[in-house]
């Protein structure tokens, strides 16, 4: 094999993990919804495709003019990794500002559950909003969705697109679960004692 054939492989390789890299910036499903985000993606789609039509015009030239070309793949290659490096960084940001929402959400209803958990506590369980049988309950809805908010925190590419996918149910379930609760509880205060 050549300098030639050799480069031409490893340029390659580079193009497969372009790919990839684009793939798992993609995977993250809110970078699709946002106008900004679309065009930051489409410009390093862009770039791939440049280095994608560089490298078949390199290979089609045939031996002529090697290091030119190699000098021009090179340029092309490093344009397609600064705007990659650019586009993961930026989705990084926008992961994290996600997790941190989250996670203010979760510790705002830990310490909803932490003043109806002292209610209960200080009144008979007849009395207060919530029995310690549905606290309970709510507490280990709270415990699972903190549990996939952790998951999600560690989590890359599609996994991460995956495992939000799983927080946001755990969340919205949670949440439907608390609405139900308080609503049940707001019910039996306002109707009249049963007859015995």
């Amino acid at each position: 094999m050549n300098e030639r054939e050799a480069y031409l492989r490893k340029m390659d390789a580079e193009k497969q993990r372009i790919d990839a890299r684009i793939a798992e910036v993609e995977a993250q499903s809110d970078i699709r919804k946002a106008d900004d985000d679309l065009k930051e993606l489409r410009g390093v789609k862009e770039r791939r495709e440049a280095f994608h039509r560089k490298l078949e015009e390199w290979r089609k030239r045939g031996t002529e003019d090697f290091e030119r070309g190699k000098q021009e793949m090179l340029q092309v290659c490093d344009d397609t990794n600064k705007s990659l490096v650019d586009a993961e960084e930026k989705a990084g940001v926008r992961r994290a500002t996600y997790e941190r929402k989250r996670e203010a959400e979760l510790r705002e209803l830990g310490a909803q559950f932490d003043a109806w958990d002292a209610n209960v506590s200080q009144t008979r369980a007849e009395d207060s909003l919530l029995t310690k049988q549905e606290l309970q309950f709510l507490r280990g809805s709270f415990k699972s969705t903190g549990d996939a908010l952790r998951r999600l925190m560690s989590a890359k590419g599609g996994e991460w697109s995956r495992l939000r996918q799983e927080y946001e149910a755990s969340w919205r379930e949670l949440q439907e679960n608390s609405r139900k609760i308080r609503a049940d509880g707001a019910d039996a205060s306002q109707s009249p004692p049963s007859p015995s």
